[in-house]
């Protein structure tokens, strides 16, 4: 008789474990789909990391200064003055100036950044969001979080991927496509200041 006593109380622990399981199991589910999608991301970054930005910084300031120095010219040359007119309005791209002091990500987004600036913020929200969700996942698998309180920590932590993934694309769009066309307009005055230097 006693141990039917003791089976009972048993059976209706794992019944209370039981139930509470899936929930838990569908919000680790969650986390990890955010992990997962976190990590993808970070890797499609790796794999477009932009190497070269000091040397491009250099190179038009090199240039700039070139041009400058040996260019004379008895009447304004239109293509030339509306290739440095180009050249001169996309060096925000790479302008080390912007990159100077600090700030949250969320003053940052509706800034012009250049691609150094859009670099480190990725950098930056890699690793928070990496640190956020792993300590979420703990947190779930341990019972620390009210179950009332967990979804709102799974939006707050979706919210954050979802602002990487934009950061993402718009650095994508910045190197893919002006930084392209940035390369190719020094590349030509390269060649235009090394023919007025000789």
């Amino acid at each position: 008789m006693k141990k039917q006593f003791l089976i009972i109380p048993l059976i209706l622990c794992a019944l209370i474990v039981s139930c509470a399981n899936p929930t838990q199991e569908k919000q680790l589910t969650e986390v990890s789909s955010l992990v997962a999608k976190r990590d993808s991301l970070e890797k499609v970054y790796e794999v477009n990391r932009f190497d070269s930005l000091n040397y491009w910084r250099q190179e038009a300031s090199n240039i700039e200064i070139a041009i400058k120095r040996h260019y004379v010219a008895s009447k304004v040359d239109t293509k030339l003055s509306v290739k440095m007119n180009r050249f001169k309005s996309m060096q925000e791209i790479i302008d080390a100036e912007s990159e100077l002091g600090g700030g949250e990500e969320h003053e940052e987004e509706g800034k012009e950044m250049t691609i150094g600036r859009r670099m480190m913020l990725l950098n930056t929200q890699f690793k928070k969001v990496k640190t956020s969700l792993e300590s979420l996942e703990s947190d779930i698998s341990h019972q620390l979080i009210e179950p009332s309180k967990v979804e709102k920590y799974l939006e707050m932590e979706k919210t954050k991927v979802n602002r990487i993934e934009n950061q993402l694309n718009q650095y994508l769009f910045v190197k893919n496509v002006e930084l392209k066309e940035y390369t190719r307009l020094c590349r030509q005055l390269r060649v235009f200041a090394d023919s007025i230097s000789k």
